[in-house]
């Protein structure tokens, strides 16, 4: 089954105002409902090698598996959907490449990016992401951030260490604790939940959410809701206007019909309790 009848997207990247190149990258797969989002990081071009290889990586191995998934099943073990796992696999094949491209060649040592992967499926979506990229879904006026940041700050305030608004304060925001190909390993959280017609998501690279508040991120989803392509041109717009201080991109998909297969994941779900 086709999504590009039943979700509009929206991709659009800007290299900002103090960047000489843009080392963001954004994929999609319209038939497939994928959708890619990566932010590199690295000395020369490596950064924008890695959020190559990563999306890139990405779909190739969601493609290359597709016809062959037994979707719609869930996974016993973990409670995942098994698109959910593969979206997982995709990544940590994406980490291996990095890691392996960074270690070989000098001029890309030290390389990574982060990574959010998104794939709709059955009424719902499954979510594989590295690093403090977002994921945000807007909902009856309502901006929520589905994602938590794999970020020094997140990490300190979910330690007790600082209250949110002092280590927003204090602590540098672009720390990130988790990347692909930085380290041999990496751990890749993976999240899942229904989407109602009419939601909007939003995928950013922290080019935007560093620049503007949440609040103003939804007053434009919903000022725009009907535009995806307007929207996303005002996002990069205002995060501009803000400064500009880095690349920014996003990625913007709203459900305009139901794509439930059959019977619904979180149905089959329930026969395991």
């Amino acid at each position: 089954m086709t999504l590009k009848d039943k979700v509009a997207t929206a991709l659009l990247s800007d290299v900002g105002r103090m960047r000489n190149n843009n080392e963001d990258a954004v994929e999609q797969d319209g038939d497939l409902g994928l959708l890619v989002l990566a932010d590199g990081m690295g000395g020369y071009n490596a950064g924008e090698i890695a959020s190559g290889i990563a999306t890139t990586t990405v779909l190739d191995v969601v493609r290359r598996e597709w016809k062959e998934l037994k979707r719609g099943e869930v996974d016993t073990a973990s409670g995942h959907s098994v698109e959910a796992l593969l979206l997982r696999k995709a990544v940590e094949s994406a980490h291996q490449t990095i890691y392996q491209v960074a270690q070989s060649q000098p001029q890309c040592a030290g390389m990574g990016t982060t990574i959010v992967t998104c794939l709709m499926h059955d009424d719902r979506m499954s979510i594989a992401y590295v690093g403090d990229s977002r994921l945000y879904r807007y909902r009856d006026g309502r901006l929520e951030q589905i994602t938590r940041d794999h970020s020094l700050l997140e990490e300190l305030v979910a330690r007790g260490h600082y209250t949110r608004e002092d280590a927003q304060r204090l602590v540098r925001k672009n720390i990130v604790t988790r990347a692909l190909g930085v380290e041999p390993d990496v751990t890749v959280d993976l999240i899942e939940d229904m989407v109602e017609v009419g939601d909007i998501v939003l995928i950013a690279s922290d080019g935007l959410t560093d620049m503007i508040s949440d609040e103003k991120i939804s007053l434009t989803l919903g000022k725009l809701a009907d535009n995806l392509d307007s929207a996303a041109e005002e996002l990069i717009r205002l995060a501009n206007e803000a400064g500009g201080k880095d690349n920014v991109s996003v990625v913007l998909a709203r459900a305009d019909a139901s794509f439930a297969r059959g019977r619904r994941w979180y149905e089959r779900l329930m026969e395991w309790f």
